[in-house]
């Protein structure tokens, strides 16, 4: 028997399709574009792929001597390099809506860019785009992957008390401009700077530890020269908020 669709998730169904929504009928089987919607959810966001459900988020579910088959087959596709480069990890889980099955999986965003097929896709609205052969997009993807690697670089050896206070409290009083009582108010330090992923696990060493961004953004100076060894600046002048550059956070 399998559990049924919690209703964080039977939300996000009856929301319809979107840039991180996608719906497939694979009723019997797992359709290529199973394989296209994970690339390009790898590549942008991440997202949410729901088996056995219409485009118009009607619910048929999935064939039930078929599900163990076809979860078989994504594993086995997802983890194989001539398929999907790099091979990702992940798990199909499927869950009972009114005597139906469907199948979910979670796709995480990425550190790297993704190939399915040797093709690159890109999520744009509710849609997934071939973007191989437009060389503008494929390095703005690149660069923005690039990006993202290098903020979320992770440093084990540091510890939250290296970071200034001060700043985290200035960032957990910021909050109060665009709400009253934010959660971060009720938070300590390590849960703010984790509930703003400024901590991380890096997937290469399994090791947590502090992001460049929150060394970044609540670093000493010499926290950041020590970091950064081989940034310099020659000079800086300021007339306002001179105790930290400017730094634009997600509240």
């Amino acid at each position: 028997m399998n559990p049924k669709l919690p209703s964080e998730l039977m939300d996000k169904i009856t929301s319809g399709e979107s840039i991180n929504v996608e719906f497939k009928k694979s009723a019997t089987d797992i359709t290529k574009d199973v394989y296209e919607t994970v690339c390009s959810f790898s590549n942008r966001l991440g997202g949410d792929i729901f088996l056995g459900v219409k485009d118009d988020g009607s619910i048929i579910g999935v064939q039930s001597d078929k599900i163990e088959n076809m979860k078989k087959d994504f594993v086995n596709t997802v983890n194989n390099g001539n398929k999907i480069n790099p091979p990702l990890y992940l798990i199909p889980e499927p869950y009972d809506i009114d005597g139906r099955t469907i199948i979910y999986i979670h796709v995480p965003e990425s550190l790297s860019v993704i190939r399915c097929g040797g093709r690159i896709f890109d999520r744009n609205n509710d849609s997934d785009i071939d973007i191989t052969d437009n060389q503008h997009l494929v390095y703005q993807l690149y660069a923005r992957k690039q990006n993202t690697y290098y903020v979320n670089t992770v440093f084990p050896a540091l510890k939250v008390s290296d970071l200034r206070r001060d700043l985290i409290d200035r960032a957990r009083r910021m909050t109060r401009v665009r709400t009253e009582h934010h959660p971060w108010m009720d938070m300590n330090d390590e849960e703010l700077l984790r509930s703003a992923k400024l901590i991380l696990t890096d997937p290469e060493t399994g090791k947590e530890g502090l992001t460049l961004a929150s060394i970044l953004l609540f670093g000493s100076d010499n926290l950041i020269v020590s970091t950064l060894a081989h940034h310099k600046t020659d000079a800086i002048f300021r007339v306002f908020n001179t105790d930290r550059y400017e730094i634009e956070m997600s509240l």
